[in-house]
């Protein structure tokens, strides 16, 4: 990493706005979480809050996506995974930290964000903290964290497409109350997408092991067993110990979209202390979002089930999910999963103890059993279905964030003070004052 640098050097011109963004209080930050809607260039066209906005839509910097992407899912370091190795440790997917919390450290979910300049997908996954370095911000000077930030989003960034994403702007695809604002010029948005096979295999693993030994059942089949009748033959699987598909798929599925809450809600935070608007919704339906309708969307591959619709899988090569097309068969999708997860265990993989092999040597991989369970479970699902999961999507998308410079003009007209805050007021000419007009306002439309 490059010596600490002054802000100056990295924002000229937006130095006191990103002293303000980077010191507010937190707890004012909740206090001030509201959903602000109405920004530069957007227009309500009826009702008794019409709204025509003077002026033209601004997009964000660089800088101040940068630390909404930051906030929504950056690289904090390095989990502390403070538990008895022997006990259940094996269950950490990765040993590094998000800016959200993640069962077992899976990180299944990641972001794709489009924008004026195109679409993009913020590849997370890869990345590492320096040798030694158990926080990647914490304790550093303002100087260090920014350039930091500027520099991780500038590596994670992957361009899938060169404009703005093409997502519905109607029905059916798109709520009607969100047709007038939803991915409009100048606005950037954020939508999280969940590999649901990530988090469901490695489940598996607890689930199928010598000490839970759970036998999943599959509902739609009577309750019989779901590919594991032989191993509640020979007594590996305690056929008393029921669970069924439906319910070990609702798990998952609670499990992912808490994490796309989590990063919309960093996002949403991260609004209130930069003075900007934008707001947290679920008017898209994945299916139109992901590019399985009429509309090209974020351009991920679907395949077909043997029942009911087709389910997205993955963008090729970016992010994919552990299923076919993407392998022959459901047992070649696991070798791949433990190929990806244990890969995080080798010794070139940082952690965050003084004495990693100390720790690591007590973490037992699954034996070959559970690893055959796994196997024949997945497979069976596959061979039933035509998709694994059966019931949920491969790739799940759910709430979406939108960020935006806000129309002052809007909230004075129709709303007392305190609609919006001191940071939105000032935030055009503390950022952007090489924009700002003599009355102190944006750019105005010809």
């Amino acid at each position: 990493m490059n010596p600490p640098v002054r802000p100056e050097s990295v924002v000229t011109g937006s130095v006191d706005g990103l002293l303000d963004g980077l010191n507010y209080p937190f707890f004012q930050a909740v206090w001030d979480r509201k959903s602000r809607r109405v920004g530069l260039g957007m227009e309500i066209t009826s009702g008794p809050l019409a709204y025509r906005s003077p002026y033209e839509p601004v997009p964000l910097s660089e800088l101040e996506e940068a630390l909404l992407l930051a906030a929504a899912t950056g690289l904090t370091g390095l989990n502390l995974a403070d538990i008895d190795p022997t006990q259940g440790a094996d269950a950490l997917v990765q040993w590094t930290t998000r800016t959200w919390p993640s069962s077992c450290s899976n990180h299944g979910t990641e972001l794709f964000f489009t924008n004026d300049d195109g679409t993009y997908f913020l590849d997370m996954w890869g990345l590492i903290p320096e040798p030694g370095e158990i926080s990647t911000l914490s304790g550093k000077p303002i100087e260090a964290q920014v350039e930091w930030i500027q520099d991780l989003t500038r590596r994670a960034k992957v361009q899938i497409q060169d404009s703005r994403a093409q997502l519905p702007t109607g029905l059916p695809g798109l709520f009607v109350f969100n047709h007038w604002n939803a991915n409009q010029p100048g606005t950037t948005l954020f939508l999280p997408v969940s590999n649901m096979t990530l988090e469901y295999i490695n489940l598996l693993f607890i689930y199928l092991s010598p000490e839970y030994r759970f036998s999943i059942v599959d509902e739609q089949a009577g309750y019989g067993s779901a590919g594991l009748g032989k191993w509640i033959a020979s007594g590996r699987v305690d056929e008393a110990r029921q669970m069924g598909m439906i319910d070990l798929e609702q798990r998952v599925l609670s499990m992912q979209v808490v994490e796309q809450a989590f990063i919309c809600h960093n996002v949403n935070l991260a609004l209130q202390c930069l003075g900007l608007g934008g707001w947290t919704f679920t008017g898209y339906i994945a299916r139109f979002v992901l590019g399985g309708v009429d509309v090209p969307g974020l351009g991920f591959r679907f395949a077909d089930a043997a029942r009911g619709p087709s389910v997205p899988v993955g963008c090729d090569g970016v992010f994919e999910a552990f299923t076919p097309p993407y392998y022959a068969n459901m047992r070649d999708a696991v070798d791949a999963f433990l190929e990806v997860k244990w890969s995080q265990y080798e010794s070139n993989i940082p952690k965050a103890y003084k004495a990693p092999d100390s720790v690591i040597t007590h973490i037992h991989r699954p034996d070959d059993e559970t690893i055959e369970l796994v196997k024949d479970y997945c497979q069976y699902v596959h061979d039933t279905y035509g998709r694994f999961p059966a019931y949920i999507d491969p790739m799940y998308q759910r709430l979406t964030c939108q960020a935006q410079h806000v129309d002052l003009d809007f909230y004075e007209e129709h709303y007392p003070p305190g609609a919006v805050t001191g940071q939105h007021q000032g935030h055009f000419h503390r950022w952007h004052p090489e924009l700002t007009g003599a009355d102190g306002r944006p750019p105005r439309r010809d």
